[in-house]
């Protein structure tokens, strides 16, 4: 009598992740080439816009740093700190929905579970926002080493990494917006868009005015990350949606 061989272990992770990498491909390549030209040239039209007004806003904000910019920034960090509903401790737990730690889970299952239901497009879209999101930042970086903040504790809870604009506005406004206005797009309710807004608005508002109660950030690098952010999130919302009327 032949002996049964014993099976190989098989981790769960691995083993979902390989299928659902294959479910997105399949469903991509059912896609018409059309769509993907139109996502990818939007995208790219998109791209290029917000790089540039990354390198004006970067440039023109350093250019003002002499002129008064500094001193307001430095009176702003001062007042917020000191008014804001966040302490100091409070403000470190705040911050996390924002971090590359804390963003990256939310990044990997909301991509997860769209490709996991056969939506390509809205995986690809919200990769590609993650992705590209810190080129901007690293753009603004490479245009101006604008030293960090040391005016609260020290400075203890800013990074070495430069300043301006901030990584966390950006990133929570490109990756929380989308999600938001996919949202507000499903519900047929106003109550519920409200709400969608609402969450969105107080998520974003506390993750940023953590980084000024920490003393992470001048407000000016807050300002500028939101705003790159959001013209970010409006062109990947515009892509998805003429992606998904040329596949219909």
């Amino acid at each position: 009598m032949a002996m049964q061989q014993p099976r190989s272990p098989r981790w769960v992770v691995p083993t979902t992740a390989q299928k659902i990498w294959h479910q997105f491909w399949r469903d991509c390549r059912k896609l018409p080439t059309v769509v993907w030209r139109r996502w990818f040239g939007t995208l790219a039209l998109g791209f290029g816009v917000t790089a540039l007004l990354t390198a004006i806003i970067t440039l023109v904000a350093k250019s003002q740093q002499a002129t008064g910019m500094q001193a307001w920034d430095e009176q702003m960090l001062l007042a917020i700190a000191e008014q804001a509903p966040l302490s100091f401790a409070q403000g470190i737990t705040w911050e996390s929905p924002g971090s590359l730690i804390g963003m990256l889970p939310v990044v990997v299952t909301f991509v997860a579970i769209a490709a996991s239901r056969s939506r390509p497009l809205t995986a690809a879209t919200m990769t590609v926002a993650y992705v590209l999101q810190f080129a901007l930042a690293w753009l603004g970086w490479g245009l101006w080493n604008r030293e960090r903040p040391d005016l609260i504790a020290g400075g203890i809870a800013a990074p070495g990494l430069h300043s301006f604009p901030s990584g966390h506005a950006l990133v929570v406004c490109t990756v929380y917006g989308l999600i938001a206005f996919l949202w507000i797009r499903a519900s047929r309710s106003l109550f519920e868009r409200i709400v969608a807004i609402a969450i969105f608005l107080v998520g974003v508002g506390l993750i940023t005015v953590s980084r000024l109660v920490l003393g992470a950030h001048w407000p000016t690098d807050i300002f500028a990350g939101l705003a790159i952010g959001l013209v970010w999130a409006m062109f990947l919302a515009i892509a998805l949606s003429r992606a998904e009327a040329a596949s219909r």
